[in-house]
C-alpha cells in the first residue's frame, strides 16, 4: 500500500485527494516515508500513519492531518499554516522552526515533542 500511496503523492495534492475520496475505506501507511520539501498544500492526510516520516521543509499549508499518527515524524521547518492537527498524535515529533500559524491542535496528543524555534505555536485545545 505504501508504494501505491507514494506514487499517488508524486502527482500532487489534488490527485492524492481525489484518490482518497475514491478509496475512503483504504488504510494508508506512509511510515518512514521521505517527503522532504514536497509541496502538499491542502493534502488530505486525515487518519493516516506517518510514523517516523521525514517531512523536513514540507509545505503542508491547509493540510488535513486530523487524527494522523505523526509519532516520531520530522516536521522541522515544515509549513503547517492553517493545518488541521485535531486529534493528531505528535508524540516524539520534531517541529523545530515549523510555522504553526492558525494551525488547530484541538485534542492533539503530544509528549516529548521538540518545538524549539517553532513559530506561532497555538495553545493546546
Amino acid at each position: 500500500m505504501a508504494d501505491r500511496a507514494l506514487i499517488m503523492l508524486k502527482f500532487g495534492a489534488r490527485a492524492w485527494n481525489l484518490w482518497r475520496a475514491e478509496n475512503p475505506d483504504r488504510v494508508i501507511s506512509l511510515d518512514e516515508a521521505k517527503l522532504d520539501g514536497m509541496i502538499l498544500t491542502g493534502i488530505n492526510f486525515a487518519s493516516i500513519s506517518l510514523r517516523r516520516a521525514s517531512l523536513h521543509a514540507t509545505n503542508l499549508m491547509n493540510a488535513d492531518l486530523s487524527h494522523a499518527d505523526l509519532t516520531g515524524a520530522d516536521l522541522t521547518e515544515a509549513d503547517l499554516i492553517d493545518a488541521n492537527l485535531t486529534g493528531a498524535i505528535l508524540s516524539g515529533a520534531t517541529l523545530r522552526e515549523a510555522d504553526l500559524l492558525g494551525a488547530t491542535l484541538t485534542n492533539a496528543q503530544y509528549s516529548e515533542h521538540d518545538l524549539r524555534g517553532a513559530l506561532h505555536v497555538p495553545g493546546p485545545g
